[in-house]
């Protein structure tokens, strides 16, 4: 696998930020249809565990999935399936207890823990460009989500759930930076799902199979979820963040509320205001600040 150079890295790459956009706008649809599954009766441990399991299926029909690495490294893999499977299955125990805009904003402090380890353990400094980005987009995440209006629901166990989700979704976003590396995007991605289906099965194994997951009714949605919502998300994010660094693919993967605030305008009718529709503009110009740091940056200088 080709890995981007140092100069790369040290600033985002278009294409990389656009497929984190992709993958953004993809999960936020998947979590609209994934409410009318949870609607119609469909638990959402049982949608979480299916949406890893035709992930996996589907990235086994890549013949990049079966490359064998020069070098294996089982204990990260692990991690990265962990974290995979454990995100979505907290993040809807949360919305479960918590008004969906309070689960959101707790999640959405991941890229600040991303930032954080990136840091102190990686001793990777945050320029003042991801510091300003980082910022803005809890804030734009806030008005988005329209936080206030769900604040009297809150309750310790959902609180905590919503910042579980929040430490995952760091942890993935930091796993898979390192995975990618090291075994391909595709090739971490199988080995992730793999461990993320062991777990499931287990849980399947102990709870019995839900057959609501294959009913006439349920089952494309169900397959929509796991290929558009999972599978192609998850590869669009990996790709990005190999190209754009973990931090930065952290914060521009804020832009999942306002593509959820947009479907649920158009799919389920409901309105935008004005406070949201001001938070979704500082997270547009939030992460388009971090490209146009970088043309600023690789623009050469004027010759004499």
């Amino acid at each position: 696998m080709h890995k981007p150079d140092a100069r790369a890295l040290s600033s985002p790459d278009p294409a990389g930020l656009l497929a984190i956009a992709a993958a953004a706008a993809l999960w936020a649809v998947a979590a609209t249809a994934a409410r009318g599954l949870f609607d119609r009766g469909v638990d959402p441990l049982s949608l979480a565990a299916s949406r890893s399991i035709v992930a996996m299926l589907g990235l086994a029909l890549l013949p990049a999935a079966w490359n064998r690495p020069q070098e294996t490294r089982t204990l990260s893999v692990v991690a990265l399936g962990l974290s995979i499977a454990g995100v979505n299955s907290v993040y809807y125990l949360a919305i479960e207890r918590l008004d969906v805009a309070v689960a959101l904003v707790l999640q959405y402090t991941a890229p600040a823990l991303v930032v954080a380890w990136a840091a102190f353990v990686l001793r990777r400094a945050p320029g003042r460009d991801v510091l300003a980005a980082l910022a803005a987009t809890f804030v734009g995440v806030v008005l988005v989500s329209d936080v206030g209006a769900g604040i009297g629901d809150v309750n310790a166990l959902g609180i905590a759930f919503g910042l579980a989700s929040a430490v995952l979704f760091a942890t993935y976003t930091l796993l898979s930076e390192k995975a990618g590396e090291h075994y391909g995007i595709i090739g971490a991605l199988f080995r992730g799902f793999v461990a993320a289906t062991v777990l499931w099965t287990m849980l399947f194994w102990a709870r019995g199979f839900p057959s609501e997951l294959i009913e006439s009714e349920n089952l494309p949605t169900v397959l929509f979820i796991g290929l558009a919502g999972t599978l192609s998300p998850f590869l669009l994010f990996l790709w990005g963040v190999q190209r754009v660094r973990s931090e930065r693919a952290a914060i521009a993967a804020t832009l999942e509320p306002i593509v959820a605030a947009v479907v649920a305008w158009i799919w389920l009718g409901q309105g935008l205001s004005i406070v949201q529709m001001i938070g979704g503009a500082i997270i547009l110009g939030a992460v388009a600040s971090l490209q146009v740091r970088h043309r600023r940056i690789a623009a050469p200088a004027p010759e004499p």
